[in-house]
């Protein structure tokens, strides 16, 4: 009996070890793998941003450059930054209990990580108005884009919020400190093949810039952000 259990949970921790194997064997193969290869930045394009705080990655646009009406969406009155002020808007998607617990990898608990990772779970779009341009470099990286090419983003931002008479719905907690930012109900699950940074790769691949074919984290993204477009 007791053979019969180690042999139980010593193949349930190879299929484990296995199985994460897998996953950062093809995480590596998709990141080196680019889609839109082809992809140039417009001369005359708008300013993209990929803003990463080493855990969740953002997509960041001039409010000026938007094709939509985002103060219709977001309601940016709700913020507490003057609207004359807000220049920019950086957008991510993701767990609600990983945003909300997990600002940083030093907040990070097991028990977050692997609700996050095996459980199907609720998601949130974080929204953080900036007014000042930012500050390209290791974490922050940018290159321009039509605005048709924006637009196809901002539509594919839209549709994961979860809306109520034409307005996302508020999340009114849990903001972090030194930022100005909300938190909004958004549409579809997350977990281990669908994270934060998955979703903004797919923003960014729905608007034809040159990125990861598949993208768990953040340095999978930036990867593909080469240094002649990347710096002011």
């Amino acid at each position: 009996m007791i053979k019969k259990i180690v042999k139980t949970i010593w193949r349930t921790f190879l299929g484990i070890l296995a199985f994460f194997a897998l996953y950062f064997l093809f995480t590596f193969l998709l990141t080196i793998i680019p889609s839109n290869g082809n992809f140039k930045p417009a001369e005359n394009g708008v300013d993209l941003y990929v803003i990463s705080n080493g855990v969740h990655t953002d997509i960041c646009f001039e409010i000026s450059d938007a094709q939509l009406d985002w103060n219709k969406a977001l309601d940016l009155g709700s913020f507490k930054m003057d609207q004359s002020e807000m220049e920019y808007l950086s957008m991510g998607w993701g767990d609600k209990g990983f945003y909300f617990d997990t600002p940083t990898w030093a907040d990070l608990s097991a028990k977050t990580a692997a609700t996050a990772a095996l459980i199907p779970s609720p998601t949130a779009m974080h929204v953080t108005v900036l007014k000042k341009k930012p500050i390209t470099g290791e974490m922050i990286r940018k290159t321009k884009v039509t605005k048709a090419q924006l637009l196809k983003m901002e539509q594919y931002i839209l549709d994961h919020l979860n809306k109520k008479n034409g307005k996302a719905v508020l999340i009114d907690c849990c903001r972090y400190d030194g930022y100005d930012d909300n938190f909004y109900e958004a549409n579809g699950s997350y977990h281990l093949l669908r994270t934060c940074n998955t979703w903004a790769n797919q923003t960014l691949k729905e608007g034809e810039v040159k990125t990861a074919t598949w993208a768990p984290f953040d340095k999978c993204i930036l990867h593909h952000f080469e240094n002649e477009y990347n710096y002011d």
